[in-house]
């Protein structure tokens, strides 16, 4: 601490100031026994001329005490001249002194026996300059200025004179005034006695406090001395002084007040001790013991920067030895934490080391430290007063690091230094490389030296004026030489082993700078397992001296591996007259390379060759490479002066070109897209392109090409087996292919001649009716489509857009489907294709009646497509992808466009994936018709609208004179086909009755019995709901029914029908009875009312009517359903009717029935025969069952017909085919006993009825029931009756 050691000189100078003023005292004893007989005055004048001041002594008295002189005086005074301020110098109240001669004699010094002063003052005063003197012109004795160095030998000198003097001080001062304040140094008391076997200093000093008019306690002294074997000459001694710190800070103020430094508090005390030994110092130490010391100073910005110190505590020793000296000190302190820097949280250990060893003997000296820390160091640089110039170093440099040890010295006129530093780090300054962190071994002397360093994982170096960012180490190791010769001064790094980025490099660098000389900076690096993929190449290369557009280049995308390769670089300095550019060169052999030659462009990878670069020069070979799948061999790469010039050989595949030109900046070139080839190409590249110019790059990719196919993906359009030259001519912005291709397309011979640049391509070329198919992929059509034609395009390429036009007459291609599609081979219809390939989109007219468009849709691949047949093109785009179609005809034949559609297997769309057929894309299908044609008759109108239905299947509406509803078809459910109509009209679909209006009637032969189709067994399950059936104006339903389908049978069931006031219920099964027959079987059942209702709504005559019908059947027959034949069919039929009657039957045995009714008895009383004239038969029930086979239907048992009164049987045969009877019927009638029964049998039922009515009206005659049995035969309109027997 510079103020300490201040502090204590002017203590010592003080405790000096006793011989000071004994030596001046022996001056005036000297001069006034010289001047014994002179007056005072002259006394005078000889000191004033020797001090250049004015000197007045009060008294003055000298004399002899036997041989010793004696001097006794008062009233001394030294003052400045007058005019110059005459300001007190030396102020002495009275003294006396004594010298012992014969001593002085014997130690060839001054000893003075006896001495006592008192009043003793001792001015001094600063300069601006620091200093401390009298005002000129006078002067400070030489015994009274302090001697800054005090080196041993003078200490040991004072101290073996104090040892020879006997005096007794009082009132001792010394006042400084400073430039500020004055401080006054004050011993009231010292004291120096003792005898020939001891002596004794003792004393205090204290400093004035002029603001508490007091005085503090600054320092004690004693001293003990003692005579050696050969007296004084080799005395021993010992010393201790204390002190007090916060005592000093007003003298520390004045005496440094030009310091940069100030001390602003201290408290806590010093000890020091002394031993001497044969009269030299052996044994020094010093104990320090201060819990706060703060010091301050004003930076450059004038801003107040402090150092606040905590628990200082500090212990040294110094020892004599044989051989030189030894010197060791301890210390220790703490920052306060509120006036720490804060970079200190950022480091661990000391700013200073806590341990010194300092040795010397007369060769020099060597100084050792224990460990501190760098940053720690560092981080206190603002709050000490460092040259700016130093404290910007410091700043810049950022010390890191652990010194773990240091030693630095001066032997036989040499200065050496040693040092070990862990983890040291720099930042990098001015020119100087950075880095870190470092394990460093440093050696030194004078003014050369060498730094030996290790480096492990994460250590960087950093070369800022060179490379763009520091250099990540995986390892290090090297050495760095400096040498400070004269004005220059270099440093050279030699050995340097680094891992960097995973590669190794090995090397050195130079560095020359001072004398006024051009300085120099160089490198020398060869590596090994460089990647500059994952590592940006501009972090590998020194971009620091580089040229801009070079820089740029590279750093666009050039990469890659290097096996090995070498890097020379130098760097000019400042100094010299002429400018003089850096220069670096560079060898690589590359491996997995990158070279991109234009902004956008597709780059050169794989690259496998040898590069040089020699400043802005770059050569390079290219073994291989490959862009996007392009292959290139053979190749050179070279830029000279900016103008960057590539060539090679080419080989690609189909596919790797479309890849490479699709990567290319060029307008419109996103149309190849659409194209994918299969095939090969081979030609030659040739590039060249100045830096910064993008706009003039010329490219010229001459190729010959061998595409096995080629397809437009959009429609799926195929070329194959095409070859010729084709090239790409790039010229700036434009560029574009040319050349001549052959080959085929749609079966056929097609030829393209191509100029993009000159505007497009030309087609033309022969297109058959197979090739076509195998384009739409629809195998059906093969059916449908026969013979060629010739076409021709044109591909028109814009600016704007790119476009394909295509057109033909389709003369020599017949194709088999109804107007207005088919045409046959010998007809010209014109067909006409417009394709924008820049926007996607298609445009086509076959002759009047079909037009089409289509679009490209973003994320799907087969676009928006409409068709319209029979109707202008007039409905906007849809918003989904896929096709919409919409036709009209006026009369559209059901047969015809069935067989077509079914070859084109349209069933089977409706959002299913890939495999499902044309109608996979189609999302929307309507057709209007104004007569649905079937054999030749109108069915009536219908209008369908198709939509697709999410999960697969489709729903379709269904409108017209027809039907009304919807048809779902859903493959995915257990009902796959599910048809809900709200009204079915039959009268289109069934002739209309004859004039007999009989169901029977209706039923005829039919011709032989279909087999079991094909499509009954790919029919899918379903359903089949009608609410309302209309036939020739009645309404009937609704009607309900479910259907399974297999190879084998079709079942209907169950099957349920709504007649009238009767529900019909059952199923009904279609199966194969061998390859070539079938069998319809079915089961129904009816119940309900009236069954006449029923027959109401099948347009039948009404026969019967009743309240209660219960009908159970069972049938059989040959063919399909609609097949059915009486006389084919078997079966079997139960029924139950209650409560009825047969009415509109001209058949006399039914009039029989009713009139022999004995309910009616009461009505033929009244004389009415309503029920059997007009009204029909009354029946109260009707039971039986029959068995139908060949036509003819036979009862089982009676049929049981019971009436109001009267129960009759009827057995036997129906001849359903001939409409014949023969029956037994058999009558139960009441019978009078006045009245024959031979009368009833004879007169008929008119006479019988009679008889009833007299035998009514005149007695009870009726007295038993008699059974008719009559014989019914004929046709069933007039059948003949007669009487078989009667009970």
């Amino acid at each position: 601490m510079p103020r300490i050691r201040l502090l204590s000189r002017w203590v010592l100078t003080l405790a000096a100031l006793l011989l000071a003023m004994v030596a001046l005292v022996l001056v005036l004893l000297r001069l006034a026994l010289g001047l014994a007989e002179g007056a005072t005055p002259r006394l005078e004048a000889l000191l004033s001329s020797r001090f250049g001041a004015v000197v007045q002594i009060r008294e003055l008295d000298t004399r002899l005490a036997r041989v010793d002189p004696m001097l006794e005086l008062s009233g001394l005074t030294v003052r400045s001249r007058e005019g110059l301020g005459h300001t007190p110098l030396i102020e002495v109240e009275g003294g006396r002194l004594r010298l012992d001669t014969l001593a002085s004699l014997r130690e060839g010094v001054p000893v003075v026996a006896d001495a006592r002063l008192q009043g003793v003052t001792l001015h001094l005063y600063q300069d601006r300059q620091g200093r401390w003197q009298w005002p000129d012109p006078a002067r400070l004795p030489p015994e009274l200025k302090p001697d800054v160095a005090f080196d041993l030998d003078r200490l040991d000198f004072w101290v073996g004179l104090l040892l020879r003097q006997r005096a007794w001080v009082e009132d001792l001062r010394l006042v400084l005034h400073g430039q500020e304040k004055r401080e006054v140094l004050h011993a009231p008391r010292l004291l120096m006695t003792g005898d020939a076997r001891h002596a004794h200093l003792e004393g205090e000093v204290r400093i004035e406090d002029q603001e508490r008019i007091r005085e503090r306690v600054a320092m004690q002294v004693a001293l003990d001395i003692f005579p050696g074997p050969s007296g004084l000459r080799d005395f021993s001694a010992a010393l201790q002084a204390d002190v007090a710190l916060g005592s000093l800070l007003g003298l520390v103020e004045v005496l440094g007040r030009n310091d940069p430094m100030r001390l602003e508090t201290a408290s806590g005390d010093a000890r020091l001790w002394g031993r001497w030994h044969r009269g030299k110092l052996a044994d020094a130490r010093l104990d320090l013991d201060a819990p706060l010391l703060a010091m301050s100073h004003h930076n450059g910005d004038g801003a107040l920067r402090t150092i606040v110190l905590e628990s200082v505590a500090a212990r040294g020793q110094w020892l004599r030895g044989d051989d030189g000296w030894e010197a060791w000190f301890e210390g220790d302190a703490g920052s306060a934490d509120w006036d720490a820097p804060v970079e200190l949280a950022e480091t661990e250990g000391p700013a200073l080391p806590s341990y010194w060893h300092l040795r010397g003997n007369d060769d020099g000296w060597w100084l050792n430290t224990s460990e501190f820390e760098l940053g720690s160091l560092a981080a206190w640089r603002d709050r000490l007063p460092l040259p700016e110039a130093l404290s910007r170093a410091v700043a810049s440099l950022a010390p890191r690091g652990r010194v773990t040890g240091l030693g630095v010295g001066r032997e036989n006129g040499h200065w050496l230094a040693r040092a070990g530093v862990h983890d040291m780090a720099v930042s990098p300054w001015e020119q100087a490389p950075g880095g870190g962190p470092f394990d460093v071994w440093v050696e030194a002397r004078d003014l050369n030296g060498r730094v030996s360093f290790v480096g492990n994982d994460g250590a960087e170096l950093y070369f800022p004026e060179v490379f763009a960012a520091p250099m990540t180490l995986s390892h290090a190791s090297g050495e760095v030489l400096w040498t400070y010769d004269g004005p220059r001064s270099s440093v050279s790094g030699r050995n340097l082993s680094v891992g960097w980025n995973g590669a190794e490099t090995r090397g050195g660098f130079g560095l020359s700078v001072g004398g006024g000389q051009r300085g120099g900076f160089g490198l020398t690096l060869g590596f090994r397992d460089v990647d500059a993929i994952d590592t940006p190449l501009l972090d590998w290369l020194p971009v620091g001296i580089m040229g801009e557009e070079l820089t740029e280049w590279l750093g666009a995308g050039v990469a890659g591996r290097v096996p090995e390769g070498s890097l020379r670089l130098h760097l000019p300095l400042a100094g010299g007259a002429a400018r003089v550019d850096p220069s670096f060169g560079l060898a690589l052999t590359i491996e997995e390379g990158r070279l991109p030659f234009a902004p956008e462009w597709p780059a050169l990878e794989a690259l496998e060759g040898h590069l040089t670069l020699q400043d802005t020069t770059l050569e390079a070979t290219v073994e291989r490479a490959e862009s996007h799948g392009v292959e290139a061999r053979d190749g050179h790469v070279s830029l000279v002066d900016e103008h960057l010039e590539v060539s090679g050989e080419l080989e690609a595949s189909a596919e790797a070109l479309r890849r490479y030109l699709l990567a290319m900046p060029v307008e419109g070139i996103e149309a190849v897209e659409a194209w994918q080839g299969e095939g090969s190409a081979a030609g030659r590249l040739a590039l060249s392109l100045p830096l910064g110019e993008p706009e003039a790059l010329a490219l010229d990719i001459d190729t010959d090409v061998t595409f096995d196919r080629l397809e437009y993906r959009p429609l799926a359009l195929a070329f194959s087996d095409l070859d010729g030259p084709l090239a790409w001519r790039q010229r700036g912005e434009e560029g574009g292919l040319e050349g001549r291709l052959e080959g085929r397309l749609l079966g056929g011979p097609v030829q393209a001649e191509i100029d993009t640049l000159g505007g497009g391509l030309d087609l033309a070329g022969t297109a058959t009716a197979a090739g076509l198919v195998r384009w739409t992929g629809v195998a059906a059509l093969d059916d449908l489509l026969e013979g060629q034609f010739p076409w021709q395009g044109r591909l028109a390429i814009g600016e704007q857009a790119s476009t394909l036009s295509l057109s033909s007459s389709l003369e020599g291609l017949g194709i088999a489907l109804p107007a207005p599609l088919g045409k046959t081979p010998d007809q010209r219809e014109p067909l006409r294709l417009d394709m924008g390939l820049t926007d996607g989109r298609l445009e086509g007219r076959l002759g009047e009646q079909v037009n089409l468009r289509w679009r490209e849709l973003a994320g799907s691949e087969i676009g928006q497509g409409q068709v319209w047949i029979g109707r202008s093109p007039v409905t906007p785009w849809p918003e989904s992808e896929g096709w919409w179609v919409e036709a009209y005809r006026p009369r559209l034949d059901l047969a015809a466009w069935g067989e077509a559609l079914s070859v084109l297997d349209v069933g089977q769309g409706g959002g299913g994936g890939a495999d499902d057929g044309v109608a996979a894309t189609l999302r929307a299908i309507g057709l209007e018709t104004n007569c649905l044609e079937h054999e030749g008759r109108c069915l009536g109108s219908l209008y369908l609208d198709g939509r697709p239905q999410l999960g697969g299947g489709w729903r379709l509406a269904l409108d017209g004179s027809l039907v009304e509803g919807q048809l779902d078809y859903r493959p995915g459910l257990e009902d796959s086909l599910d048809i809900a109509l709200m009204r079915l009209t039959l009268d289109g679909l069934m002739p209309r009755a004859g004039a007999g209006g009989a169901l029977l009637d209706e039923v005829a032969t039919p011709p032989a019995p279909a087999p079991l189709p094909d499509w009954a067994g790919r029919l899918p399950d379903g359903r089949l709901r009608v609410a309302d059936i209309e036939y020739q104006g009645r309404r009937f339903g609704p009607l309900t029914t479910r259907w399974r389908a297999t190879p084998e049978r079709l079942t209907i069931a169950p099957l349920g029908l709504t007649l009238g006031e009767v529900s019909a219920r059952g199923e009904l099964v279609w199966e194969a009875a061998g390859p070539a027959d079938s069998l319809s079987r079915a089961r129904l059942d009816l119940d309900g009312r009236d069954l006449g209702t029923a027959l109401e709504r099948l347009g039948q005559p009404v026969s019967i009517r009743n309240r209660e019908t219960r009908v159970s059947s069972q049938l059989a027959w040959p063919g399909a359903p609609w097949q059915f034949a009486l006389e084919r069919s078997r079966g079997s039929i139960e029924v139950l009717l209650r409560d009825g009657r047969f009415v509109n039957i001209e058949s006399p045995s039914a009039r029989l029935v009713g009139l022999l009714n004995v309910d009616n008895l009461v009505r033929r009383l009244r004389l009415d025969f309503s029920d059997v004239t007009g009204q029909g038969t009354a029946f109260d029930s009707v039971t039986g069952a029959a068995t139908l086979y060949g036509g003819i239907l036979e009862t089982r048992g009676p049929v049981e017909v019971d009436g109001p009164a009267t129960f009759f049987t009827l057995e036997g045969t129906v001849d359903l085919a001939r409409r014949e009877l023969d029956q037994r019927l058999g009558v139960t009638v009441p019978v009078s006993r006045n009245l024959p029964l031979a009368a009833v049998i004879a007169g008929a039922p008119v006479i019988g009825g009679a008889l009833f009515l007299a035998d009514r009206l005149f007695g009870d005659a009726i007295d038993r029931v008699t059974r008719v049995h009559y014989r019914v035969r004929g046709p069933w309109t007039s059948p003949q009756i007669s009487v078989e027997s009667a009970e």
